[in-house]
């Protein structure tokens, strides 16, 4: 009787031989595999890494120009507080002004005993330009009598028209 395995022999053994062949290039398709994944994952990681450095250099351009567009807005607004500044302190002396001169031509009438309308500065104005209204505590004195030249000259209308027009 011949042994199972030498009947089939050759025969078994080229099976083996294609099998061994077979894990053989298994293992060499499944290196060739894993090279391949690896390079993806690789070039996949790489690309990535572009993408975030390319994202990165992006929001730092977009982050200098938004400060420079506040640095630009503050510099704006100082100059605009500065100017307002100016004026406000213009307006406050303009105010002031018209308040003293208001008070002095109510003076002067009072002195003249001639009545003047002068309109008082609204409070509005005074208020939000500072300064106190100047108005007399007590009621204008009366009148003084004036000699008598003076009211003869007061009364006569061409001579009061050159002695306003300064």
């Amino acid at each position: 009787m011949v042994p199972a395995s030498a009947s089939a022999g050759p025969r078994a053994q080229g099976v083996r031989r294609n099998a061994v062949i077979t894990e053989e290039e298994r293992r060499r398709n499944r290196m060739t595999s894993n090279r391949l994944s690896a390079r993806k994952s690789r070039m996949k990681r790489q690309q990535f890494v572009d993408d975030l450095t390319a994202e990165a250099e992006r929001l730092r351009r977009e982050n200098e120009a938004m400060r420079a567009s506040v640095g630009a807005a503050l510099q704006q607004s100082r100059a605009l507080e500065q100017e307002n500044q100016v004026l406000a302190a213009h307006a406050r002396l303009l105010c002031t002004t018209l308040l003293l001169r208001n008070s002095q031509l109510r003076l002067l009438g009072g002195v003249a005993g001639v009545p003047l309308d002068v309109e008082d500065v609204p409070d509005h104005l005074v208020q939000l330009y500072g300064g106190m209204p100047i108005r007399p505590l007590s009621p204008p004195p009366p009148p003084m009598e004036l000699p008598l030249e003076i009211q003869m000259l007061l009364q006569q209308p061409d001579v009061m028209d050159g002695m306003l027009d300064f």
